[in-house]
């Protein structure tokens, strides 16, 4: 009986804090990147994937998503016509190690989108409204 409250702590301890250095899932950690594909939403038709199809695919290729977001291209014009693309692009957090198996399916680095010189970057939205997400 002297021993159950000994046991009880480390059992504790185990579940608070785990039993590695493996970070727990769903939290950031340096190194940490952004990745990006387009939405394939098209003017005056598909809204494009949702953010869960989108990062099936990372999970699929064996990539922890720790984060998911919509977002839009900025600095760009595109033409209002029925059946051009939006700009909206679904925007996953990964671990930076996983960068190369990302691309190899599709996926770029959100550093790609900025460029100071033509004024493009990226911007995270609200996926319902399109609305900017303060940063």
């Amino acid at each position: 009986m002297k021993h159950i409250p000994a046991t009880l702590a480390v059992v504790l301890a185990v579940l608070l804090f785990g039993c590695g250095d493996e970070p727990a899932p769903g939290t950031s950690q340096p190194g940490d990147l952004l990745v990006y594909e387009s939405r394939q939403a098209v003017q005056c038709g598909s809204r494009g994937l949702t953010t869960r199809q989108s990062a099936q695919k990372l999970v699929d290729g064996g990539i922890d998503v720790i984060a998911s977001h919509c977002g839009a291209v900025t600095g760009v014009v595109y033409v209002a016509l029925c059946g051009t693309e939006t700009g909206e692009i679904l925007i996953h957090e990964i671990r930076g190690v996983n960068l190369r198996d990302a691309e190899q399916l599709g996926f770029n680095p959100v550093t790609e989108l900025q460029d100071p010189a033509s004024g493009t970057s990226w911007e995270k939205v609200d996926c319902q409204t399109g609305v900017v997400i303060p940063k």
